[in-house]
């Protein structure tokens, strides 16, 4: 689809727009988040209107929550099932129609892509859910901690991961495929890629949540859920040869994505790159050595991961980032000989 006007460009590839077939764990997903949010929706209507407010205050429909479905910590306990069934609601009318857009399209170019209906309920119900406990834990230590500040009883906004999760997929399949691209003013002009769509994402719901919602457990949630979905698609995720278009005759499955260009520094803007790169690497090596949670890449695996990267449209990495590449890569090996 495409659209053309003077100001600005906007295209989105036909392949992400075809839906023709919705793939079944797309299918599914998309008819739980429907009807679970709508559940949720209706009881917290029936909570409203059945309220009995005393005189001195009145019931906020906001402020009514379902612990069955939403993430609340002080309930965990009795609904443990919140942490993965609160994957599949939302609160607000603009999330809902985002999410739901990007489920029934989006899902079903990510699982045609896959070719797996495992993979697809593994990253949206799996690393979600992750996330949560994640996210669950950090809040009851934090109410230990400073208990003025961080309430038990405030519901955790538990799904973010198709909407960080997805973007993140997309700059991995469409690195360098154009969007949107801005022709006038000339001082703002941008061929906006979808490789810049996750700190985009990212940037936005931040700055909402510094500013507008003021909600700190959903910031880190947030942020936890982006670093889940790229460690996740880095390291751990595996997918037959045959669903990336490479031959089965070099290597029948790939696990993660080795690829340069799908560096965790490559996500960011170049102007904090030198004060991330040091701290990124620090964190790679205690992960990888002291705790063995992530795995080294080989050479044959970041030449295989470029290849595939390449093929998807990619851009080749310059010789300055194969230089670093491989300097790190002796850095390792000699503080093993030591």
């Amino acid at each position: 689809m495409e659209y053309h006007c003077r100001f600005f460009d906007f295209s989105v590839p036909n392949t992400i727009l075809d839906r023709t077939k919705i793939p079944i764990a797309t299918k599914c997903l998309t008819i739980a988040y429907t009807a679970f949010t709508l559940t949720l929706f209706g009881l917290r209507c029936f909570i409203y209107f059945n309220s009995k407010p005393d005189q001195s205050s009145a019931v906020k429909f906001r402020d009514i929550n379902v612990p069955a479905l939403q993430l609340v910590p002080s309930q965990i306990l009795k609904f443990p099932y919140s942490i993965v069934l609160s994957n599949l609601v939302d609160t607000n009318p603009w999330r809902f129609i985002v999410n739901l857009i990007n489920l029934l399209i989006g899902g079903s170019f990510i699982e045609r892509n896959w070719n797996s209906s495992n993979e697809m309920i593994k990253f949206i119900l799996g690393i979600g859910s992750i996330t949560n406990l994640v996210v669950l834990l950090i809040t009851v230590i934090a109410h230990y901690i400073i208990p003025t500040w961080v309430s038990l009883d405030t519901v955790l906004d538990g799904n973010y991961t198709v909407l960080i999760g997805f973007s993140i997929i997309y700059r991995q399949l469409l690195p360098e495929t154009t969007i949107i691209n801005i022709k006038s003013p000339s001082f703002v002009s941008k061929n906006f890629r979808f490789k810049l769509l996750p700190i985009l994402v990212l940037t936005l719901m931040t700055l909402s949540q510094l500013f507008i919602f003021c909600h700190l457990s959903n910031l880190l949630s947030i942020w936890i859920t982006f670093f889940s979905c790229w460690v996740y698609l880095r390291f751990y995720q595996i997918l037959p040869a045959s669903t990336i278009g490479v031959s089965t005759d070099y290597y029948n499955s790939v696990q993660g994505d080795a690829s340069d260009t799908f560096q965790l520094i490559y996500f960011f803007p170049d102007i904090i790159k030198p004060i991330l790169r040091p701290i990124f690497n620090k964190t790679y090596s205690i992960l990888n050595e002291k705790f063995g949670i992530i795995k080294s890449f080989g050479e044959t695996d970041i030449d295989k991961g470029n290849d595939i990267a390449e093929q998807r449209g990619a851009k080749k990495v310059t010789d300055d980032v194969k230089d670093r590449r491989r300097q790190l890569a002796l850095d390792v090996l000699q503080e093993r000989l030591v």
